[in-house]
């Protein structure tokens, strides 16, 4: 990572997001390839619904509205169809998921989420090697072990955490690095 990301110590949103936005350079460091297909959909069906918009609107100003009133009717209908698609795409698809990567076979979903009034950050992460059911594992740590006092991400700690986190990076990291992350592996069924 090049620059230190830096958050208010007291803005427990800001300092999840610093967090989450560091996951993706430091597993692309290790040779994780991201998957944009998430971010892709959303833009895509934003710009989709931007696009109704814009062109109902220059057709309605050039041409007028008696002549565009039709037009007008079916743009609004389409409009309210791909962004009530676009909300269950970012609440039921994407759900908080910050990261979804692969390496060597084994592809990742990370989701992370802070809950108010509480300094921890939770990250749940679905792991899955080929041939092989999905594992859940999920850690957390408070937000105090890599910001220092003035609010920069510090990276080691962060870098560790994280290491310590994924289970097929845990495999490969020095059991002594360990940070006080409470790793709860569990088995989830097959989606």
């Amino acid at each position: 990572m090049a620059a230190r990301p830096k958050a208010n110590l007291h803005a427990l949103p800001e300092l999840k997001n610093t967090s989450d936005d560091s996951i993706a350079p430091y597993l692309k460091s290790k040779g994780w390839k991201q998957s944009h297909t998430l971010m892709d959909v959303r833009l895509i069906l934003g710009f989709t619904a931007v696009t109704i918009a814009g062109s109902t609107f220059y057709y309605d100003y050039t041409l007028g509205f008696d002549k565009t009133k039709v037009m007008t009717l079916y743009a609004v209908a389409a409009y309210f169809v791909i962004n009530t698609f676009l909300t269950w795409w970012i609440w039921g698809m994407e759900g908080g998921k910050i990261y979804v990567g692969s390496k060597d076979g084994v592809t990742i979903t990370i989701s992370s989420r802070a809950e108010k009034h509480s300094p921890i950050y939770h990250l749940k992460i679905v792991s899955q090697s080929p041939g092989q059911r999905p594992t859940t594992t999920e850690v957390e740590g408070p937000f105090t072990s890599w910001f220092d006092t003035q609010g920069f991400l510090v990276e080691k700690p962060f870098m560790t955490f994280i290491s310590n986190s994924i289970p097929s990076m845990a495999a490969t990291t020095p059991e002594g690095q360990h940070l006080k992350s409470k790793a709860k592996p569990k088995s989830t069924k097959k989606a």
